[in-house]
């Protein structure tokens, strides 16, 4: 059974900024080093008019995760994701897949960005089909996506203004 979520970060500037920052590849090389650093590679990246795709790999040191987590599978996490974002308006929504190689670890979730300073806000769930430790896993799962959601605002507010 799968665990749910939600999340938001805000932004100090508008939607409209925020596209022009997803909307650019060096954007998300810069993003990926300055939360993933060592772990994470942008596999690709596509614009197709008003929609951007970003294929990624993240990964999480062994060193970083839970002791249920590495009972279950020991070592780094290797973590390939694909977010796609819609400019739709005045606002921005996307999806995002994100699984955990040679682990049955699944996390899916949409995204809604919009308002005068931008603000994002995710839903979606974990699954991580373990028998009887599956729950806490997702658990940890959701709180380790909270951090990088965070990481990532912290990133993008940086670029930003840098």
């Amino acid at each position: 059974m799968a665990s749910t979520f939600e999340h938001s970060v805000s932004y100090p500037f508008s939607v409209s900024t925020l596209w022009s920052l997803i909307s650019s590849e060096q954007y998300w090389r810069d993003l990926l080093q300055a939360t993933n650093a060592g772990h994470g590679s942008l596999e690709s990246f596509a614009v197709d008019g008003d929609q951007v795709t970003v294929v990624s790999k993240q990964g999480v040191g062994a060193e970083n995760l839970p002791s249920v987590v590495t009972a279950v599978r020991p070592g780094d996490l290797e973590i390939p994701r694909t977010s796609v974002f819609r400019l739709d308006g005045e606002q921005i929504t996307g999806s995002m897949d994100a699984s955990v190689s040679g682990a049955p670890a699944k996390i899916s979730g949409a995204i809604v960005i919009s308002g005068d300073q931008a603000v994002a806000r995710y839903s979606g769930e974990a699954n991580v089909s373990i028998p009887f430790v599956g729950g806490k896993i997702e658990k940890a799962v959701i709180e380790q996506v909270g951090h990088l959601l965070d990481a990532e605002r912290d990133a993008t507010v940086d670029f930003q203004q840098g």
